[in-house]
Formats: C-alpha cells, sequence, structure tokens
C-alpha cells in the first residue's frame, strides 16, 4: 500500500515514467504537444483583446508547420508493427476505445460548456454546432486531431488489408489527395484526410528503415543535428513568410521539420536528459484533451488580477500551468476511476501470438 508521500509523488511530480522501447517517441510527442499549447494560449490571449508581440506571435507562427503532420508521421511508424501484433481487428477497436471515443465525449461535454458560458468564452457556439462534432471538426478547437487520426488510420487499414495496396501506393495516394484538397471546401472531416494521409504514409514507408540500430544512431547523432539546425530554422521562417506556398512544398517542408525533432528526441533518449519532456509526452493525448479548459480558468483569473498586462509572463504561466496542472488532473481523474473520460470500454480480443502487447506510449503517436 502506497505511503502519503507515495501518493502525493505519483500525483504531483514531474518523474519520468517508466521507458518504453522507444523513449524518443515521448521526447518527440513531448515537445510537439508544447508546441500546441503554446499555440492555444497564444490564440487564446488574442481572441480576448489583448495585444501579442510580434516575437511571441513569430515564435508560434515559427513552430507551427511541422507539429500535426509529426503525430501523423508517428503514427505511421508503429502502423505495421501495431497491427501484426494486435490484428487488424483489435487495431481498429483500439483506435475507437483511445481517438473516436474521447473524441466524440469531450466534443459534445465541450460544446456544452461553451453553451453554459457562452458570456465568457471566445467561441460562440449554437445547438446547431453539435452537427459539426462530425462534419467540421475544426470548430472544436484542438479537439478536431483525434478524429482526424482516427479517419487517416481507419481508412489506411482498409486500403492495406482489403484492397491489399503497398507502401508506395499510399503514399501515391496520400499524393492526389493533397491535389484534391480544395474541392473539399468547408467539410474538414474531409479535409483532415486529404491533408495528412500523406504524412501518415510517410511513416509507414520510413518505418523499415527507421528503426535499424545503424540509422537511430546517425539519427541521434550531435553533429548531425548541429548541421541540420540551420535548416530547420530556415525551413521554419520560410513556411513562416510563405504561408500560401504550395501544398507540396509545404509537406516536404514539414516532414524535414518533423525530422529535425525526432533526431534531437533520440538524442535526448540516447543520453537520458530533459525527462520531463518525456513525461510530458507520455500525457500528451491526455493533456491535449484537458488543457483548452484549465488555461480558459487560468486566463480568466490572470485577467482579473491584471497579470495579462504582461503578455510574456502570462503566457509563460498558462503554457507551464496548462501542461502540468493536465497531468495532475488527469492522475487525479484516474485514481478516482475516471478513466472512463479518456478510453473507450470497448474490450480488444486475446491476440494470437500470445497476448503480448506493445508498450502503449509507442502504439499510437498521441
Amino acid at each position: 500500500m502506497k505511503t502519503t508521500n507515495e501518493t502525493f509523488r505519483s500525483i504531483f511530480s514531474l518523474s519520468a515514467p517508466r521507458a518504453g522501447r522507444y523513449p524518443w517517441v515521448d521526447y518527440a510527442k513531448g515537445i510537439a504537444i508544447i508546441f500546441v499549447v503554446y499555440r492555444h494560449v497564444i490564440y487564446g490571449l488574442l481572441y480576448r483583446g489583448i495585444e501579442i508581440t510580434p516575437a511571441l506571435m513569430d515564435a508560434n507562427e515559427l513552430l507551427y508547420g511541422f507539429r500535426m503532420p509529426l503525430f501523423f508521421f508517428l503514427s505511421g511508424l508503429f502502423f505495421a508493427g501495431s497491427v501484426q501484433r494486435k490484428g487488424a481487428d483489435n487495431f481498429l477497436l483500439s483506435k475507437v476505445n483511445t481517438l473516436l471515443y474521447p473524441y466524440l465525449l469531450w466534443a459534445v461535454l465541450q460544446l456544452t460548456l461553451q453553451l453554459l458560458f457562452s458570456e465568457y468564452t471566445n467561441a460562440k457556439r449554437g445547438i446547431g454546432n453539435f452537427v459539426d462534432i462530425l462534419i467540421h471538426p475544426r470548430s472544436m478547437l484542438q479537439l478536431w486531431y483525434l478524429l482526424a487520426l482516427f479517419n487517416v488510420s481507419v481508412l489506411y487499414l482498409f486500403a492495406d488489408k482489403v484492397l491489399k495496396l503497398r507502401p508506395w501506393m499510399q503514399l501515391a495516394i496520400g499524393v492526389v489527395f493533397l491535389g484534391l484538397k480544395d474541392f473539399a471546401g468547408d467539410i474538414s472531416t474531409i479535409t483532415d484526410i486529404l491533408v495528412y494521409y500523406i504524412y501518415f504514409a510517410c511513416g509507414h514507408i520510413a518505418a523499415p528503415y527507421f528503426f535499424r540500430e545503424n540509422i537511430q544512431e546517425r539519427l541521434a547523432s550531435l553533429p548531425g543535428l548541429l548541421v541540420l539546425l540551420p535548416v530547420f530554422v530556415g525551413v521554419q521562417y520560410y513556411c513562416m513568410q510563405h504561408q500560401d506556398m504550395n501544398i507540396y512544398l509545404f509537406s516536404v517542408l514539414a516532414i524535414v521539420g518533423g525530422i529535425v525533432v525526432i533526431m534531437a528526441s533520440m538524442l535526448l533518449g540516447k543520453h537520458g536528459k530533459l525527462g520531463f519532456l518525456r513525461t510530458i509526452g507520455h500525457y500528451s493525448l491526455y493533456i491535449y484533451l484537458l488543457h483548452v479548459s484549465i488555461v480558459f480558468l487560468l486566463r480568466m483569473l490572470l485577467i482579473q488580477i491584471g497579470v495579462t498586462a504582461n503578455v510574456p509572463l502570462s503566457a509563460f504561466i498558462l503554457v507551464v500551468s496548462g501542461i502540468y496542472l493536465s497531468i495532475v488532473v488527469y492522475r487525479l481523474m484516474q485514481r478516482v476511476g475516471m478513466e472512463y473520460m479518456f478510453k473507450g470500454p470497448f474490450k480488444e480480443a486475446t491476440p494470437k501470438n500470445g497476448g503480448k502487447k506493445m508498450p502503449v506510449n509507442n502504439m499510437f503517436a498521441l
């Protein structure tokens, strides 16, 4: 039985969790989710009429292009291994439990709260917006990603197992999908599939090479990372200055940015440095679901006490608190038996390989 001190630490500490086979995955997710929270904090302040300094806004735009593509790329990396280990049926069921179920639950909950507290929120909603949960998930703030990854994963699984398409064919489909993006109009359920399918396919194609020891050793190279860092900064600056660029060029540059983040993550994982990033990555799904509500409450408090007059300080407080409190709130909810808020109830069948499962933090990207 845990002592009081152990219980306190298990809830409030930022110690890194037990590493899976590939700790760099959590590092990469940790870096990406910090950038995601930062963007939501900056725009939350902006929509409340608070003037954002150019440096803070430029930092947001500089770090924007590769974040979500990186999550899809990571999911693609582990697609084949996960399907082989779990079976196609269990893979599909796991995506229902970990992506579709929390998306629907939290979208309904979030939209209901926005209706009840409409005078305090940045987004003004009506009853008709419940239809948008399935048709226009982009209107559900940060939650759109969960439905997008679910749709891409299921469609990719169908093409792989039913249509028997090879990875290069899947990549070709992703290329075609990018060209069709403008025809989808405002139906972001479709648009997100068209935009992000290619990153999932790139991850799937890269997987056989990515996990070779010699390749990972090269990717975890400090000299290699230092060489690519100026390229990374240049690419992100170019993306910031040319936001209307050709979508194919953007996709290539996004992958370049994601690879640099992965290299930095592998280097950190190799030497066990900055373990708090791995902790953040481990809890990235729950941070993704919880941080908007937490940041909203904290932002209202900061506005009331006048801290928002100092915008950089406000942004720092909101990002750090939003991430940390999301982890704490999840752990508390977990302890009182509220895991049903984050994962569906559907039971997977026992795999034919004797029940061996991949560590959870490596099975999917978020």
